[in-house]
């Protein structure tokens, strides 16, 4: 598990450099986060944060003449799973069931409560 958490501004650079799907410089980083989060952040902002992301292990940044790379060391799945488990850990004394029913109260249809059963049956045979 992954001992530090990322801040949101520190998630949304970390989310433009797991869509990339591949080593992406910085200021394709600054154009990802104008386009897809609409912060218009400054070169000097972007580095900071990732100065922060690279202090935490998340990337390694490599520079090579005037750019600078970034690679991520973890993977967005891997990431998605250990936070939530230290939110169910946190909110739900590690009770998966109560995640669950804090998710569905009072919004499944009838047709969407069968495809949960459905689901929940197919992680039995796994």
């Amino acid at each position: 598990m992954i001992d530090r958490d990322l801040t949101g501004r520190e998630t949304l650079i970390m989310k433009c450099i797991w869509s990339a799907g591949k080593e992406i410089s910085l200021q394709e980083v600054q154009k990802d986060l104008k386009e897809m989060y609409d912060w218009d952040a400054k070169r000097s902002t972007v580095r900071t944060f990732l100065t922060s992301i690279e202090g935490k292990g998340f990337i390694t940044i490599e520079r090579r003449g005037r750019y600078s790379y970034i690679k991520p060391l973890i993977n967005e799945e891997k990431y998605k799973r250990d936070q939530a488990e230290k939110m169910v850990d946190f909110w739900y004394e590690g009770s998966t069931e109560g995640l669950i029913k804090t998710l569905i109260s009072g919004k499944l249809s009838e047709e969407d409560e069968r495809y949960l059963m459905e689901v929940l049956g197919d992680l039995d045979e796994c």
